[in-house]
């Protein structure tokens, strides 16, 4: 029996002192600049000589470049080398695009807003965890509140910059252990702006309106922005303030995520949600921000994960016509979106019309049960369109 292995994030909180966190901006800075450069060799390496340059023609530079760079030179090679395939895999996927025919979009230059991480890719060597500190190599040692035990192989270590400090995110390499029992139930889930989601048991979450909930304090950190003269240190402050509060947003959303997907996890076996468009359906202006604010992809991401670290399974499923079709006899009826209850005229059922498209996706899902708990491969529909865990 193969064992499988799955990678886990484990993220903690830094109190680093004030030469120590002048020391990571300085990374940071260091690191950007790296990559800015990097990127411009290739698009002019490209542009000029029709010349392609890969990581490894890159990464042989660097000892000549920390020579003349003596700010570079007090950076960990490792760290380095981890920025040069960052880019690398990012030309990868744009390729990747390409070859697909997708809008491929090209590697763009990076800012101090948008990179605000370095990684030490190795872990003899470049960080270890003694007691309350974090031993860095090249910088020091910093205090950490681990909260946690981090069960498994530690991979990378990543400091990164938030709005409310610093903080650094382990990699662990962890096995894969079935923590709940089997429970031989299943169920589909219909998402929604009204209510977040409606269960094919009937059973509805409601949805917490996060980001509307917040507004009146997002408009009132955006007016001292707005007020502050452009370059001021006032400004700068107002703007720390606006993103704190954004990142509170963002938090509470994930933290309802994860406990929901937790008690989905416990209760069933199988999940099966909808395979939606939603940057199409983003497009409809009206609703646009509470589809936003209810993030049905990322909580679908959140779900995959913590489905495939418990042994449980999760798919996606063809959405088409899941709302106008009559669960019991499969008779559609035309409905518009303000008529939230399913009559069938055919069959006499009636239902609410979430929890109708609910029991539909359950029922278009791949996999089914076998007598002894486990799961056996059905004949899919046509319909169904498979996705991997995530």
């Amino acid at each position: 029996m193969c064992r499988i292995y799955l990678i886990k994030a484990y993220k903690f909180r830094l109190k680093p002192t004030r030469k120590i966190a002048h020391t990571f901006e300085c990374w940071l800075d260091g690191c950007r600049e790296l990559y800015n450069a990097g990127l411009q060799e290739r698009r002019d390496a490209w542009k000029i000589s029709k010349l392609s340059v890969n990581y490894h023609a890159q990464a042989i530079q660097l000892p000549e470049i920390k020579v003349c760079r003596e700010d570079l030179a007090r950076i960990n090679a490792q760290v380095l080398q981890d920025t040069l395939r960052k880019l690398s895999k990012t030309f990868d996927a744009f390729f990747r695009r390409v070859k697909a025919g997708q809008t491929p979009g090209y590697p763009r230059f990076k800012n101090k807003k948008v990179f605000n991480s370095f990684t030490f890719p190795q872990m003899k060597g470049s960080f270890r965890i003694e007691g309350k500190h974090l031993h860095l190599s090249k910088i020091g040692k910093v205090k950490i509140l681990q909260h946690r035990e981090m069960n498994g192989e530690i991979k990378t270590c990543t400091v990164k910059h938030e709005a409310d400090g610093w903080y650094v995110i382990f990699a662990v390499e962890e096995n894969q252990s079935r923590f709940f029992p089997r429970t031989g139930n299943r169920v589909g889930i219909d998402v929604g702006i009204t209510t977040f989601a409606t269960l094919s048991t009937g059973e509805v979450i409601d949805n917490p309106k996060l980001l509307r909930q917040a507004e009146k304090r997002l408009k009132t950190a955006q007016g001292k922005v707005s007020r502050r003269t452009k370059g001021s240190h006032r400004r700068g402050k107002a703007v720390t303030l606006l993103a704190k509060q954004h990142l509170k947003v963002k938090r509470q959303r994930l933290d309802f995520f994860h406990k929901t997907s937790l008690q989905l996890v416990r209760e069933f076996d199988q999940v099966v949600f909808e395979d939606l468009n939603i940057s199409g359906m983003v497009k409809n202006h009206h609703l646009a921000k509470s589809i936003c604010d209810a993030a049905w992809g990322s909580f679908i991401g959140v779900h995959f994960a913590k489905a495939a670290n418990a042994g449980r399974t999760a798919e996606k499923v063809n959405p088409y016509a899941t709302s106008q079709l009559c669960s019991v006899c499969k008779a559609r009826m035309k409905l518009s979106l303000s008529q939230r209850v399913f009559h069938c005229t055919s069959c006499g059922s009636t239902k609410g019309r979430d929890h109708n498209a609910a029991i539909n996706i359950k029922k278009r899902g791949g996999t089914a049960f076998s007598e002894s708990g486990g799961y056996a491969a059905s004949r899919p529909e046509n319909f169904i369109k498979r996705s991997r865990l995530l």
